[in-house]
């Protein structure tokens, strides 16, 4: 029973430093992990800021040439709603600093934030093992929707219009 209750405790503790409480993961249905980090400069975005708007959250990094259809989703929700009905957060998982930010935006022409996401907590938080994964964040601040990998732009786009007309 002693090795029992030792083991016990060894993952309790591990799985503490890991943060593994679930309410420390993106999940559906619920609030989203909270995070503030800076754009390419320095200016830092918190993610609660965003909360009661309609919000994407897209993790990617510049060597995904697969995301850059996504861009091209995203870039149109931008041009259909604007900054005032939808707020679009890319985080570059690659990016600690604003070197790979400004590369990224200025190759693909980005109009939207994008922000260093090169963090452990956020990676985990998110379960971010791969790009691209897609977040939506309805109105009332929890998450809609995860789209891991992939989406296809019909769902794309119905998934926006849903957070955007709640």
């Amino acid at each position: 029973m002693h090795a029992r209750t030792l083991l016990l405790v060894s993952l309790f503790f591990a799985a503490s430093a890991m943060g593994a409480n679930a309410s420390d993961h993106a999940e559906v249905g619920e609030a989203p992990p909270l995070f503030a980090l800076p754009d390419e400069h320095g200016t830092v975005h918190a993610l609660e800021d965003f909360i009661g708007r309609p919000t994407i959250l897209y993790f990617t990094h510049n060597m995904c040439h697969y995301c850059t259809q996504i861009i091209a989703f995203l870039k149109r929700a931008h041009q259909t709603f604007g900054d005032s009905d939808l707020a679009i957060l890319t985080l570059n998982v690659w990016a600690s600093d604003g070197i790979f930010i400004r590369r990224y935006k200025e190759a693909l022409g980005l109009p939207f934030t994008m922000l260093a996401g090169k963090d452990p907590d956020l990676l985990r938080a998110y379960e971010v093992n791969y790009v691209p994964i897609i977040v939506f964040i309805g109105r009332d601040g929890k998450i809609h929707s995860i789209y891991h990998h992939y989406v296809l732009q019909k769902d794309f786009e119905k998934t926006t219009e849903e957070i955007v007309a709640r």
